[in-house]
């Protein structure tokens, strides 16, 4: 998170001064062409400096990049790319489309660089959730939170005793440099980096009998899949998913049948502001259906 802001006050002189100031609350920075930069830091959104070029927008994202974008190309097809700290940069611009598929991002038009910042207990209050560990499912829409509070219970469990397998397909819950976390995941934890996480879950069941499997935004059948695997071989799941509120969350198919199924002890909606748990849903003692709003307490 450092080096992030750091090279973002050198790449945006305009703004340097306002980033240092509201650098222990900055939660993202804006970039658009032909707009000022514009600082999120807690609910206020400040404008820094005249408008952008689309041309030095070229060279910020560039830079970002470590003038390396065929290194990036799989990222971005994602619409995102994430820097070794953690932060990720999320791109839009014209989508070049062939086969079926978007080849590449072409022309620009605007940056989001979301600050990722550990916070040692953030997760306290969902301790009687995911200790023991048990299996909880976060749901929130983007920028609530969720990978922040992940990282939080990753600790947490590893400070516990529980060997924790970490399937980071996006970088960010690690942020891993060389295979090697440089978050504070705990002594006991062990990061599949990159790739589908559907994999490292498995990978990791295979090679280092996880505790507990930590993973972010799940979403389809392979997702699913693999959560259900390590929950037969003994493993509780701790994961992510988008949902504005519960009935969002239960009309996603995938993730609807996995509170079917049990994969999950409990749910807890976040919103409001970053990391406030909004209600904490759990089954009833000997309930086998999710899904009914009859089956679910607060």
């Amino acid at each position: 998170m450092e080096a992030t802001l750091d090279r973002l006050a050198a790449l945006l002189p305009e703004a340097a001064e306002a980033l240092r100031a509201r650098r222990e609350s900055l939660r993202e920075v804006r970039l658009r062409a032909g707009q000022p930069v514009r600082l999120c830091a807690g609910a206020e959104e400040i404008p820094a400096g005249g408008n952008l070029e689309a041309e030095r927008l070229q060279h910020i994202l560039a830079a970002l990049m470590d003038y390396s974008l065929h290194a990036r190309e799989e990222e971005l097809r994602q619409g995102f790319f994430t820097l070794r700290d953690g932060c990720r940069v999320g791109v839009c611009g014209q989508l070049v489309a062939g086969e079926g598929r978007v080849l590449a991002l072409r022309c620009v038009g605007s940056l989001c660089v979301r600050i990722a910042r550990p916070i040692p207990g953030c997760a306290d209050a969902l301790r009687p959730w995911f200790m023991g560990p048990r299996s909880l499912l976060l749901a929130a829409p983007p920028g609530m939170g969720k990978t922040t509070l992940l990282r939080d219970i990753a600790r947490q469990l590893s400070l516990s005793g529980v060997s924790v397998g970490v399937a980071d397909e996006r970088h960010e819950l690690a942020a891993c440099i060389g295979g090697v976390p440089s978050a504070d995941l705990g002594p006991r934890a062990d990061v599949m980096d990159g790739g589908p996480k559907a994999a490292a879950i498995r990978m990791l069941l295979r090679s280092m009998a996880p505790g507990a499997i930590v993973t972010d935004e799940i979403g389809g059948d392979e997702d699913a899949g693999a959560l259900s695997d390590a929950r037969r071989c003994g493993a509780a799941v701790i994961a992510s998913a988008h949902a504005g509120d519960m009935a969002a969350l239960l009309h996603r198919r995938h993730v609807s049948e996995m509170l079917r199924d049990g994969l999950f002890d409990a749910v807890a909606l976040l919103g409001d502001a970053p990391g406030r748990v909004r209600a904490v849903y759990c089954r009833e003692e000997g309930g086998t259906a999710w899904g009914l709003e009859s089956s679910w307490r607060a």
